[in-house]
């Protein structure tokens, strides 16, 4: 309201309650007039004195609040003024961000070292009763039969360390492009170092060959590379100080796989790389110049320098897996694969063998069942079983153990599938966050005895085939940090033949390690 407005209105007012009073002298109505007059002056002055003051006040609202809207950060600017948005991803703890791209890696690793004392048997870098010697008799011609003991061994070496690089690509479509590698240093001969003074002359018996465990994209529900078969149910392994522990490793392949996930549950489909792993016999090395005519059983993880395996197709696999909310999980996988080998074999000795050059193939199928059952706390049962034909190269000590090729045996009976079960179980018992105690046992059983009615033979060549694997375990793991860990294991090793020959292990190992 401007001030003519309100002076006009008090005028009226007067002028209302003028008229209407009794009609007084006119001297008096002048002086009477002359007083309103003074009053309402000074009621204008007071009034615009007051609107000056409240105009002061607005300007200075005004002037804060366009203070603040400068100042405050863009986090808090409203929708009606947005400030542009940083479309840098995040990522999970540990990535390194590569700047001015969705991408980041992150690297990590191990470093460990493993004390290994033998008391009987060498047991390896890693446990692997398949290449613990069995007590043979040496055959010489210039010295009487002795059997072969070994007895009192110990090993240090650091080849379980291990480096891997991780890279993360986020994409607008939502599915992220995902990538590893991974290597550690077995890959140096396993059997030792292979040579008193190396793996080969000029070389220190320190030295340590990089060996690739790894290298994997991954995109949505899709991998494709090198690593762990998909026949594998990995959470029911039991924590162990050796790299292979209980159910002696996993095999890794090269694949292509996809996996469909409905909740906890996971069916995963898979293309493999195969191999037709195998046993055939050769002749006895000669000791000390004495002849050798007695065969004895080699097994071939690759092509042998007699044979050649081919591959005419993937190996293919099929797995089911349901994880518990509680961290249980329960995994079902199938394997169907061909064997298929070329004879270019020569048998010296008593047995000569003709090369007939043929092609020999035969079927192979396996399935895996196992269990990882959460009980108190964070310890749990694990408990499997792993049965078929020919699926040696899916279990690390049973490489080699696919197939019998007999070159002597009758027409249609060269080649054969072996017969394979394993079985295992074990508990691991979590004290506390440091602490924590493991125990388990696991069993081969190579149906072999059977396949010398085949051979049309009354005798094997020594040792004969492999015909059990035992394996024992106790351990203890220490954490007084986070990720680093010391730990104490127990092996007991057992090692069977058809020829009733016998290997015995016993194996004590200290391992510290450190993940990065």
């Amino acid at each position: 309201m401007n001030k003519s407005r309100l002076l006009m209105l008090m005028l009226g007012m007067s002028s209302v309650s003028l008229f209407s009073a009794d009609a007084p002298s006119p001297k008096n109505e002048v002086e009477a007039l002359q007083k309103q007059i003074e009053v309402l002056q000074k009621q204008l002055e007071t009034i615009a004195k007051q609107v000056n003051e409240q105009s002061n006040q607005v300007k200075e609202i005004k002037s804060e609040n366009k203070q603040i809207k400068e100042h405050r950060p863009a986090a808090a600017i409203t929708a009606a003024s947005p400030e542009p948005k940083d479309n840098t991803p995040v990522f999970e703890k540990g990535y390194i961000a590569i700047p001015g791209t969705t991408a980041a890696v992150k690297i990590n690793g191990m470093v460990k070292l493993d004390m290994i004392r033998d008391a009987k048997a060498y047991t390896g870098e890693q446990t692997n009763v398949s290449r613990m010697p069995y007590a043979l008799q040496m055959r010489n011609a210039n010295l009487p039969n002795v059997p072969m003991k070994w007895k009192g061994h110990s090993y240090l070496h650091a080849k379980q360390s291990r480096f891997r690089v991780e890279s993360l690509v986020k994409n607008k479509s939502g599915n992220d492009v995902k990538t590893f590698v991974e290597a550690d240093f077995f890959g140096a001969p396993q059997w030792g170092d292979g040579f008193p003074n190396g793996p080969s002359a000029g070389q220190s018996s320190n030295t340590y060959t990089l060996r690739l465990r790894h290298a994997v994209i991954g995109y949505g529900g899709l991998e494709a590379g090198h690593t762990t078969s998909t026949f594998q149910i990995t959470e029911s392994q039991l924590p162990s100080v050796d790299l292979n522990g209980l159910t002696d490793g996993y095999a890794r392949h090269a694949l292509i796989r996809y996996t469909q996930k409905l909740g906890n549950f996971a069916l995963t489909a898979a293309a493999e790389h195969g191999r037709a792993d195998y046993a055939t016999f050769t002749p006895t090395p000669t000791v000390n110049g004495g002849s050798a005519t007695t065969p004895n059983y080699a097994y071939n993880n690759q092509d042998s320098p007699g044979n050649l395996s081919k591959q005419a197709r993937p190996d293919f696999i099929l797995r089911a897996k349901y994880n518990f909310e509680n961290g249980s999980t329960v995994g079902l996988s199938f394997l169907n694969r061909d064997l298929q080998l070329k004879n270019n074999v020569r048998i010296n000795g008593n047995n000569q063998a003709t090369v007939d050059g043929r092609n020999y193939s035969t079927n192979a199928w396996g399935m895996n069942l196992a269990a990882k059952i959460m009980t108190f706390g964070k310890s749990f049962f694990t408990t499997g079983i792993t049965t078929g034909q020919g699926i040696g190269w899916y279990i690390l000590e049973g490489q080699g153990r696919s197939a019998l090729f007999d070159p002597t045996a009758a027409e249609g009976q060269r080649y054969k599938s072996i017969t394979m079960h394993m079985y295992w179980a074990g508990y691991s018992h979590v004290w506390n966050q440091q602490w924590q105690t493991n125990f388990g046992a696991a069993r081969i059983d190579f149906r072999t005895q059977r396949l010398a009615k085949a051979r049309g033979v009354t005798g094997w060549y020594e040792p004969g085939l492999d015909k059990a694997f035992n394996k024992y375990l106790v351990n203890t793991m220490y954490s007084p940090e986070e990720n680093l860990q010391f730990g104490l294991e127990y092996y007991v090793l057992q090692r069977k033949s058809t020829l009733g020959y016998r290997g015995l292990g016993q194996r004590l190992q200290f391992g510290a390690s450190y993940k990065f």
